[in-house]
């Protein structure tokens, strides 16, 4: 999970932490839907009233969870069930079912307008007397109906002091409102933004429909698309993953028992006196466990037919990955994993003397190129809110980097001057300097695996971290002082002149510079703060674009110059279709072509081909560091080249979506 906000929630519970599976009774006699706001501090309105304006194809609006669900845990394909008998009767004891941590679970709820008979109130003050310490409410079904007391719910039960989450009933297929996952995911921020402030986590109920077939007529592949969808929406509005409410067997039939949302909290829906629930396909764990939906709750006005869920405190241990070896300017995606089963999903991963280069997400994805040779012991570290933590430490080593990479012309972008070695030596400290462009051997560099620039044998070394130190030859060492990053300088205006392709040293944080921005021969360049000027401004040759997902490339589709090529992303093999320059205009070229946002489009998952250049902003790309390499950002749409799906399968198409720092799909090493 990414790093999350943790401000509107009790230090008992940290936003990253729950994940809600909410599953609740439900009753025959059906709730109206209703299709206005509530407002903020508005009373409770009659479910009377409100049944007036009912919609028979919309009877289960006002319960929590569909009745097939019901059914189903309470049916034959169960192992147990809880025989009807809430172990929750007005307390916060379980005597069924006991968790596994060393501390008793958090116990909570899940509610809808069902709880709330003839527009009854729901004494929050008095749950949390009981031992109700979180609940999730319902507050909106597909893009047609809004819960009238969610809004109040939510404000209430936060004031008793209580972690509070909103949740979605999803309807993938619209059902008379708009099927689209975005379309749902902004109907219900819309809804809970009337309230003022942020909203509450956010949680995608999912599961068995209650309007017909049990998956909505959607195959597998879209069913995964669409909660794809809904999740990328909600991270780019609020910046926290959703929790996915994970039903067993539906998610098994409907999703193929994906593990493609592995890392997002689960709530498990699972009816059993054993003394751990089932675990939903594609993951490994569960954050937390909704065992009864025959509870009795102090201040909750529907005895015996409320939802009891409990949080997983159980420590959590990891799996060892073992010794790691990696070449310096190679790239990395190592995924640490947890080793029990039953550890809680919702944790956060941290890590102390990686590899420079490399960086681990809150999801435990250690991800980049690793910038200098040598032994190092990392600890990666993990931690969930109930007092739960792990850590594990190995070994990596980094050997030097491969000494072969994209091969030509450094070139500036003033005066037509190139990156020249001076009678193309190769002694130690022998200056670099700028000369006319002529393509002799003098001026033929190799940008190296490791993000060196290598000639003769020799690096382009930095002597020391000093601004105007003349930069040198010098053996290559894989090491800090002869890296070379492409980027976009962050804040600079390209209209100061210098347009996209600074060349950024990490050790010294300052850029390879021709002094004066002199367009004489034999000019030494020289180190200097990063200022966006032209005199900054490099183009490299054309070589790979790697992405941060380990052996994969951006990719010409069929190394066609044809307009309207595909962008793809393929596995790394040298060719002439993965053969990429980025360009000081600020394009990314290949083929006589520019790498294009097609139709200038500027909405997410809007793909991205090949045409001609013709200087337009759907061909613009600015290179941002991020973590250990870089996005590639449209400034046209502000969004950012990605890999949709983090795939590692061959042609996939390649779209502009919200910016992600922690996504290996929309980190790149440029060359």
């Amino acid at each position: 999970m990414r790093a999350l906000s943790r401000e509107r929630l009790p230090k008992i519970v940290t936003r990253a932490t729950f994940g809600v599976v909410l599953v609740a009774a439900i009753s025959v006699a059906v709730v109206a839907e209703t299709t206005s706001s509530s407002s903020a501090g508005g009373g409770h309105a009659s479910l009377l009233a409100h049944k007036v304006h009912q919609r028979v194809n919309h009877f289960n609006v006002g319960a929590t969870h569909s009745p097939k669900l019901l059914r189903m845990l309470r049916g034959p394909r169960r192992r147990a069930r809880a025989a009807g008998k809430g172990p929750l009767q007005g307390t916060a004891s379980r005597d069924a079912v006991q968790g596994t941590g060393a501390r008793d679970p958090l116990q909570g709820v899940d509610v809808a307008a069902y709880q709330h008979p003839n527009g009854e109130n729901i004494n929050w003050s008095g749950a949390a007397k009981s031992g109700i310490q979180f609940a999730a409410v319902k507050a909106t079904e597909g893009t047609y109906y809004r819960n009238p007391y969610a809004l109040s719910d939510l404000a209430e039960a936060k004031a008793a002091g209580l972690s509070v989450f909103a949740y979605v009933f999803a309807i993938p297929n619209g059902n008379g409102g708009s099927a689209s996952a975005a379309a749902q995911a902004d109907y219900l921020l819309r809804y809970l933004s009337s309230a003022g402030g942020s909203p509450p986590p956010i949680m995608l109920d999912i599961e068995y429909n209650p309007y017909g077939t049990e998956c909505y007529g959607l195959s597998q592949p879209a069913m995964r698309s669409w909660v794809a969808q809904f999740s990328r929406e909600i991270l780019a509005k609020t910046g926290e993953d959703p929790v996915i409410y994970g039903p067993i067997f539906w998610w098994k039939d409907c999703t193929g028992g994906t593990s493609r949302f592995a890392q997002f909290p689960l709530w498990v829906p699972d009816y059993t006196t054993a003394r751990r629930p089932q675990i939903t396909p594609g993951w490994s764990n569960y954050s937390f466990w909704q065992y009864s939906s025959a509870g009795t709750v102090r201040g909750i006005h529907a005895p015996g037919n409320t939802d009891l869920d409990q949080l997983n405190p159980a420590v959590i241990p990891l799996l060892d990955p073992g010794s790691q070896a990696s070449a310096a300017g190679a790239s990395v995606d190592l995924q640490i994993r947890l080793a029990d089963p039953v550890a809680g999903q919702n944790v956060s991963y941290s890590a102390a003397g990686l590899p420079p280069g490399l960086s681990i997400s809150p999801a435990g994805q250690i991800t980049g190129w690793p910038a200098a040779t040598g032994t190092y012991s990392p600890t990666v570290s993990v931690s969930g809110s109930a007092g739960q933590s792990g850590s594990v430490t190995f070994g990596w080593t980094v050997s030097p980097g491969v000494n072969t990479g994209s091969t030509g012309l450094v070139q500036l972008d003033l005066g037509s001057m190139c990156l020249t070695v001076p009678g193309d030596g190769s002694a130690n400290n022998t200056p670099a300097e700028i000369k006319a462009c002529s393509g002799t051997s003098a001026q033929t560099w190799t940008y190296a695996q490791d993000d060196s620039l290598r000639i003769n044998n020799q690096c382009l070394t930095i002597p020391a971290a000093d601004q105007g130190a003349v930069l040198k030859l010098e053996p290559c060492a894989s090491m800090a002082a002869q890296q070379w990053h492409p980027v976009f300088p962050r804040g600079l205006n390209p209209a100061l002149g210098g347009r996209n392709m600074a060349l950024v040293n990490p050790w010294s944080g300052m850029c390879l510079a021709d002094p004066g921005s002199s367009e004489n021969n034999g000019t030494k360049v020289v180190l200097w703060p990063c200022n966006g000027y032209k005199n900054q401004s490099w183009t490299l040759p054309p070589g790979p674009v790697m992405s941060g997902i380990a052996g994969m490339c951006l990719d010409d589709s069929g190394d066609l110059a044809a307009d309207q090529t595909k962008a793809d992303i393929w596995s790394c093999n040298g060719s002439a279709a993965q053969a990429w320059q980025a360009q000081a205009d600020g394009t990314v070229r290949i083929n006589g072509k520019c790498l294009d946002v097609a139709g200038g489009a500027k909405t997410g998952d809007s793909p991205v081909d090949l045409f001609s250049c013709n200087g337009s902003q759907a061909q613009q790309w600015r290179l941002v560091p991020a973590g250990s390499g870089v996005m590639l950002v449209n400034p046209g749409s502000g969004m950012c080249l990605a890999d949709p799906t983090d795939a590692t399968v061959n042609g996939t198409q390649l779209v502009i979506n919200p910016c992600t720092t922690s996504d290996p799909g929309m980190s790149w090493r440029v060359s």
